[in-house]
């Protein structure tokens, strides 16, 4: 017959056991949830030299990778995009309807690097913007309605808002959450 040391001795190795199991399991578990989620991955954060620029200019940057562990990705790529604010008129039977969206009126994507496993680490870049960076104008709307619309609408009212220009810097990463950064600045 076994003695209470022995006992304990065999009770301590069992449990032992399954809390290893358990810490595997909740380990894996915490991963999953940082894949799916992207919440205690880290960040990405950009940084320009200046914010304000002048069509023809170069922006000139940094993305900063802060991360936890390291990361398998895609890419990390950095986009300059220009976007307006129009005013939408449609016809929906006899209603009249009036809306508005956000055009992308210019848009340059820039390939940091490609598919690797992604550590702490800053990555300098540079995106030029376009000479013609301010006569940038929203796509028109499509048909005869939209034609006459935008007609009417220019003498009583303006249909478009000011271009809002921003970068953003995005780790692209594969079945899970791209971690990004965006960073608004003024083209005049």
């Amino acid at each position: 017959m076994a003695s209470d040391d022995e006992i304990l001795k065999a009770a301590n190795r069992f449990f032992s056991k399954v809390g290893s199991a358990v810490r595997q399991a909740g380990d894996a578990a915490k991963r999953a949830g940082q894949q799916v989620t992207g919440v205690g991955r880290g960040s990405v954060q950009v940084a320009i030299e200046r914010t304000r620029h002048a069509p023809g200019d170069d922006i000139r940057g940094k993305v900063t990778l802060a991360l936890t562990e390291p990361v398998e990705a895609k890419r990390l790529i950095v986009t300059l995009r220009a976007t307006q604010r129009t005013v939408d008129y449609g016809r929906s039977g006899p209603v009249r309807t009036v809306g508005t969206t956000k055009a992308t009126v210019y848009e340059q994507t820039q390939e940091l690097g490609g598919a690797r496993s992604y550590h702490d680490e800053t990555l300098a870049f540079t995106l030029p913007i376009p000479r013609d960076a301010g006569d940038r104008k929203p796509p028109a709307p499509a048909g005869r309605l939209g034609d006459v619309a935008r007609a009417v609408s220019s003498v009583v009212a303006p249909t478009t808002g000011p271009i809002e220009w921003r970068v953003t810097a995005s780790l692209v990463i594969p079945w899970g959450r791209d971690l990004e950064h965006t960073v608004d600045l003024v083209v005049d």
